[in-house]
Formats: structure tokens, C-alpha cells, sequence
């Protein structure tokens, strides 16, 4: 059987991670007055307050009404496509009067790293319950792993039965890293390995747009080092400063960088090939017209069997109408075959071979 598991953001937040609804809440919660010494924290002080009126310095955190991020980077994208502006944000900074567009859409960027690295040491919980499952069943090397997560709770799991467990079993992003081809680097993933795609990027993936090469930061979320080290986040190969590669979770996205696309083509090329999809912690957002778009090519052009499709994405005090509404939405676009369950990540982490049985 060849198994495709897609991690959603409900996947991550059974270890605690910050949903898109807190990350803002969570981010300047953890700031101190001196932290608005920094000019990013100066931006976006100014942004949120002329935009939404909302004080990060002086408001309660916890009370705050925040936009979503995704409706927050939706604004920025929508500006930059259109070659529009707001007042005292323009698209480009020449007079120092008015903050670049493109500067706040980077600083969004790296406050969502920070939010959600400040979680990536509390718990990895499930996400390991699930690897050790699969591995115990035989299933494992026949499963691969998509991801629409930043985080990388999914890839230390992976990484670790390498050099903890002594398992000689391999991650496989799916991508070129120029740290193949230096010593005492990571190693270029021979079999047996276990594929891992994450289709919007990753916190441990510095790209460098000098030499269009790829940096990884093994077990840790490199990006932050663009927040506390710069020197730090310098491409391996030529050595000057590197960027993000993170896809925003709105509309507009831009899937144009080399490796994101390689990253999709293998996963369109991989669920072509596969039995079983299970969708966990994912609500199939109507932002995410990527994902349907490659899910309806695959379903209307495979020549096996029709891919069978489980979705877990219940979890405490959700309501009937949320998880009908999700059903329907799933159903209406992927067929009535869809096996829509009313159980959760953590349910199908515990034990995988119950309900892909």
C-alpha cells in the first residue's frame, strides 16, 4: 500500500503550535518595550496601528480582536499585484516617508517564524506517535509525507530515526541543498529514505536569489537567524545574505521559486502512483486553490484505481455545524467517496493501521 499522509495546521496545533488566528497575539505578547527599539518592531507598530487601530505596545494582547494573517498578507499582495499603495505604506521607499510594502510583508513573514518556532521545543508528541507506528507496521518507507506546514515538527521526527534510533532510514525533501556537496554537511538522502514535500516551504530552508541555491538548517528553524544572527543566515555557496522561502497561506500566492516548484511536481507525480490519501489537521481551505487544483488533475488523469481519501481534522469542542460544513466542502469537490471521519490527528496518530484497514 502507498500512503500519502498531508499535514495541516491542525496537525501542528496538537503540539501547541500557534494557529493562524494567534500567531499576531502570540508574537507581541512576547515582546518587552525594549523589543520597539527594533526597526521592524517600529513598522509594524505603525502598520497595525493606522490600519486596524490596533496598539501592540499598549492594548491588552490577550483581548485584541487581530485580523488573520492570511487576511493581513492578503492586503500586502493584493497592493503589490495591483501596483497600488496605502497611505504611508508605498510599494517602494525612496523618501524615507512612507514604509515599503514589501519590507512589512517580510517582516509578517519572519513575526509568524518567530511565533512559531517559540513552540517547536514543547512537544513533538504525536507527530513522533505516528512515525513509530508506521515504522513498526512495515509501512513507513511506503509513506510520504506532505506538508503545508512551516514548522518542522514532522522533519526532526523523520530525521531522528536516522541518528537516534540507528533505523539507517533517511528524510528526502525532494529538493537539491548545497549542503550535499560540503563536508561534514547533511548528506544527500540515499534509500532507504522517507519523502517529505512541503509544498509552501520551510523555517529550516534559506534560499539564496544570488546563486538560486538552498541552504538547509538541519533540526533547527534557520530563518530565524535573518532575526538574531544575520551574519548567520549566509548562503553556503556564495556566501551572501539568504531569504525565506515561505508561502503565504492567502489567495495570491507565488509558487515561481524553482524549488517549490520541483516540490509540487513531486507530489502531483507521487499521488498519481498512491492508494490512500489522508488529509490530517486540514479543513481544505477555499484559499488554497493550489492544492485543488493539483487534487482535480490528479483524479481526473490516474491510471489506477481511484485514490482513496480519509480526512481527520475533528478535535475538542468543535461544532457538528463546523465539521459538516468541512464535509461538504470536501465532497462537493473531491466526491461523495471521501471517507470523512469524526476523529482527529491525535486519533489516527495512536493508531494508523485501525483506520487505513
Amino acid at each position: 500500500m502507498n500512503i500519502c499522509i498531508f499535514l495541516g495546521a491542525g496537525a501542528s496545533a496538537a503540539e501547541n503550535s500557534p494557529i493562524q488566528n494567534e500567531l499576531f497575539s502570540e508574537y507581541f505578547k512576547s515582546l518587552t518595550p525594549k523589543d520597539f527599539d527594533n526597526y521592524m518592531n517600529k513598522e509594524l507598530y505603525k502598520f497595525f496601528k493606522q490600519m486596524f487601530n490596533i496598539d501592540v505596545i499598549n492594548d491588552d494582547m490577550e483581548k485584541v480582536n487581530f485580523p488573520t494573517f492570511e487576511e493581513v498578507l492578503g492586503l500586502l499582495d493584493l497592493a503589490e499585484q495591483r501596483r497600488e499603495s496605502f497611505k504611508n505604506f508605498g510599494l517602494e521607499t525612496l523618501n524615507k516617508k512612507s514604509a515599503s510594502i514589501r519590507f512589512l510583508r517580510q517582516y509578517l513573514i519572519l513575526l509568524m517564524a518567530k511565533a512559531i518556532h517559540k513552540s517547536e521545543g514543547r512537544r513533538n508528541e504525536y507527530h513522533k506517535m505516528l512515525v513509530d507506528n508506521l515504522l513498526k507496521e512495515n509501512l513507513l518507507e511506503n509513506t510520504t509525507f506532505i506538508s503545508a506546514n512551516y514548522d518542522i515538527h514532522i522533519d526532526n521526527t523523520i530525521a531522528s530515526l536516522y541518528s537516534e534510533k540507528k533505523q539507517h532510514i533517511m528524510l528526502d525533501y525532494g529538493v537539491d541543498f548545497t549542503n550535499f556537496y560540503l563536508e561534514n554537511e547533511w548528506e544527500k538522502p540515499v534509500e532507504p529514505c522517507v519523502k517529505l514535500y512541503k509544498i509552501h516551504g520551510s523555517l529550516n530552508w534559506l534560499y539564496c536569489p544570488i546563486c538560486n541555491s538552498l541552504t538547509l538548517t538541519p533540526y533547527e528553524g534557520g530563518v530565524m537567524r535573518l532575526l538574531d544572527n544575520i551574519k548567520e543566515a549566509k548562503c553556503l555557496e556564495c556566501k551572501e545574505i539568504t531569504v525565506p522561502i515561505i508561502i503565504p497561506p492567502t489567495y495570491f500566492k507565488n509558487m515561481s521559486n524553482v524549488f517549490i516548484s520541483t516540490v509540487w511536481r513531486n507530489v502531483e507525480k507521487t499521488l498519481r502512483k498512491s492508494d490512500v490519501l489522508v488529509f490530517c489537521g486540514y479543513s481544505f481551505a477555499d484559499a488554497d486553490i493550489h492544492i485543488k487544483y493539483m487534487l482535480k488533475r490528479v483524479q481526473s488523469s490516474r491510471e489506477k484505481s481511484p485514490l482513496k481519501i480519509m480526512v481527520f481534522n475533528n478535535y475538542d469542542a468543535k461544532k457538528e455545524y463546523s465539521l459538516k460544513k468541512e464535509e461538504d466542502r470536501y465532497k462537493r469537490f473531491l466526491g461523495e467517496d471521501v471517507v470523512y471521519t469524526r476523529n482527529s490527528f491525535q486519533d489516527f496518530a495512536k493508531d494508523p493501521i485501525k483506520y487505513l484497514n
